[in-house]
Parts: structure tokens; C-alpha cells; sequence
């Protein structure tokens, strides 16, 4: 999240390079700053890609096509290697104002921008592969160029372990698995798992896109708009829409997928089973899902020939966890959370006390 808000104050600060340049003109010159208005625009496309869809996002995207668009001439000016002496008036106004929104916007980023934090921080690794096939085929896909469909995303959080004791304590923790839901994606809830990795155990979380998983696009029209409101790119700003313009009509897409965790977490048990072996204990950490789903995997998963399962972990029974379904957002998405009347955290209060509570279930369990 927070690489997101490092590739945002680039392109406000190009912007604002390319604004701000009608009022420092005294000599004839090439006009080289131009040349950050299309570099702006290109990566601020890329982020849409890259980070997802929000509105912090799409508003970095119009103001930056706004500078395009007001230094076009400019651009075309420059590429021929022509030389400026002089603005015109209506481009001074318009990049004042092109400046003022800069600041604006870049104002805006820096209150709700992300807490920080990186593996090094916590001691641990991270992987990230891409997912194809189905619910009942879900595996990694072994290269982009293979062409194989885009069914998810894997993340696999681990502790560093630097000698034998430690990896023989290690070894008796069983694998956590979690699946996002609609509202939150992995990465909403990422401080949480490098904790749990922190100490001791690897998290295995996934953001699945298969079409069994498909709730949102029954209420949409044509194909291309169904693909859109459930691709990785729009699917969870799309939910955030539905459940505050059609919150009844929400309730029940959020019913249907509290029921989906069976599917959702038998294929990522197998999917766990394939990585780190047929022998892997197995935990679950469900975020609001239906209990008789969670109950139907572990059942399924200690039940001849497998023996892997040893229990759950629900985070929406932590009275002080209060975002269910939309992960940590205090520290991944802090405009969502002042929406919600939430002040961003830095400390890691809430998901470091979810995690220790994870942590005693999981060796009461034992």
C-alpha cells in the first residue's frame, strides 16, 4: 500500500514541475519540464494497474490527462526542439489552476496516505504468485507468457529463520490459510499476517477471481461490464459501491459469499497441500464467513486419506476488530476508515491483538 502512495507523490510531484514553471521563466529556453506531463500521465495509467482501482487514484489519473491536455502545445513545442520565451495568458491561468489542484490533491494523499511497513520490519519473507484454473484446479501459473488464465493472486508470508533450533520450533506450527473477501483484499489485512509470521508461522492468503466465486456481476449487463465489475481491478471498489448504494441488495451477495468459504478454502487447502507437502497441518482465519461452511473443510480435510485440519479462527469475534470484511484499513486504506470514523493507526495496535489472539486459539487447539 504504501509503494502505492510512493507512486502517487511521483507523478504530483511531476505535475507540479510542470506547472509550476510559467512562473519562473526569465530566459529564452527549451521548454524541457513538458515533458513530465505525458511521463505523469503514463504513470498514473500504470498505477491504475499496478495498485488498483480508487478514487484517490482516478483522481490522480484526471488531473494528470488535465496537465496533458493544458501542455499539449507545449509538448509539441518541445519535441521540436523549439524555443520559449514567453506564455500566453490563458496557459499562465490555466496552470495556476493546474498548480492549486496539485496541491490539493497532494494535501489530500499525504493525511490519508498508509502506514508503512516492509518485511524488514518484521523479520520475514514474501512471496507473491498468480493463480490459474478453477476452484477445483487452482495452482500457480508457472510464467505471465504462459497463458494460462489470471484466476488469483497467492501471497505467502514466512518467518526468517536463521538456525535449527528455531526451525525445529517452527516446524510444529501448522500452515494459516485465509481467502479475502469482496470488501478487502489481502493486502488490507497484510500487517496482520507479517505478525502472525513474526511469530513463527506462514500465512498463505489469497484474492480469488474464479468465476464460481462470481456475485457481484449477476446484477450487472453484457459481458464486457460483467468481467470489469469482477476483475482484480474494480471488484472491490465495485463492492464498496453496491453496499452503499444497494445495501439490502448487498446483504444477500454478502450471504451468497459467507457461503462460498468451503469452496473457497478446500481449494486453497489443496493448494497449500501441493506447496509445502500432503503431510502440512493446516489452520483457517476466516473474516465473517458462514461457520458451517468452515466447519464442511475441516471436516473434509480430517477425513480419510487426510488428517491436515486443526481448526479456525474466526477475527470478527474480536470485539475490539471492528472493520469485518474490510481487513485492517486504520493502516492500509486510511481514507476508508475515516469514512467510517476511524483514525489511521501506526502502531499496529489492533491487528498485533488479533494476531496474539490467533496465536493462543491456535495452541489451544493443539
Amino acid at each position: 500500500m504504501f509503494d502505492c502512495f510512493l507512486a502517487q507523490i511521483l507523478v504530483l510531484i511531476m505535475m507540479f514541475l510542470c506547472s509550476v514553471r510559467v512562473l519562473f521563466i526569465k530566459n529564452s529556453r527549451v521548454d524541457s519540464f513538458a515533458a513530465f506531463a505525458p511521463l505523469s500521465l503514463l504513470v498514473s495509467a500504470c498505477i491504475f494497474f499496478c495498485f488498483g482501482f480508487s478514487l484517490l487514484n482516478l483522481a490522480l489519473f484526471v488531473l494528470s490527462f488535465l496537465v496533458f491536455s493544458t501542455n499539449f502545445r507545449a509538448i509539441l513545442r518541445l519535441s521540436a526542439k523549439l524555443i520559449i520565451d514567453t506564455y500566453n495568458v490563458v496557459f499562465v491561468i490555466f496552470s495556476i489552476l493546474n498548480l492549486i489542484l496539485v496541491l490539493g490533491l497532494a494535501a489530500i494523499i499525504i493525511l490519508v496516505r498508509p502506514v508503512k511497513y516492509s518485511e524488514k520490519d518484521f523479520n520475514i519473507t514474501k512471496e507473491q504468485h498468480t493463480l490459474t484454473g478453477n476452484l477445483s484446479t487452482l495452482q500457480v501459473r508457472d510464467s505471465f507468457f504462459s497463458g494460462e488464465r489470471f484466476s488469483g493472486t497467492l501471497f505467502i508470508y514466512e518467518p526468517v529463520i536463521k538456525d535449527e533450533i528455531t526451525q525445529s520450533l517452527y516446524s510444529e506450527n501448522p500452515i494459516l490459510l485465509f481467502a479475502s473477501g469482496l470488501r478487502g483484499s489481502v493486502q488490507n489485512y497484510e500487517p496482520y499476517f507479517m505478525l502472525l509470521a513474526q511469530k513463527g508461522y506462514t500465512v498463505m492468503a489469497a484474492d480469488l477471481y474464479v468465476p464460481e466465486l462470481r456475485f457481484l456481476s449477476k446484477y450487472s449487463d453484457g459481458f464486457i461490464s460483467k468481467s470489469l465489475v469482477e476483475s482484480q481491478f474494480l471488484r472491490r471498489f465495485m463492492a464498496l459501491k453496491e453496499e452503499r448504494s444497494n445495501p439490502e441488495r448487498f446483504k444477500q451477495i454478502l450471504a451468497e459469499e459467507q457461503k462460498s468459504a468451503t469452496k473457497k478454502y478446500s481449494a486453497l487447502t489443496h493448494l497449500a497441500l501441493e506447496i509445502f507437502g500432503d503431510e502440512a497441518k493446516v489452520f483457517y482465519i476466516v473474516d465473517g464467513v458462514d461457520f458451517d461452511s468452515i466447519y464442511a473443510v475441516i471436516d473434509e480435510f480430517n477425513t480419510e486419506p487426510f488428517s491436515n485440519a486443526k481448526g479456525f479462527f474466526s477475527m470478527n469475534r474480536v470485539d475490539e476488530y471492528t472493520t469485518s470484511g474490510y481487513g485492517f484499513i486504520e493502516q492500509t486504506d486510511v481514507l476508508l476508515a475515516h469514512d467510517m470514523g476511524i483514525e489511521r493507526e501506526n502502531k499496529f495496535f489492533i491487528p498485533r491483538y488479533v494476531a496474539n489472539k490467533t496465536i493462543k486459539t491456535i495452541t489451544e487447539s493443539r
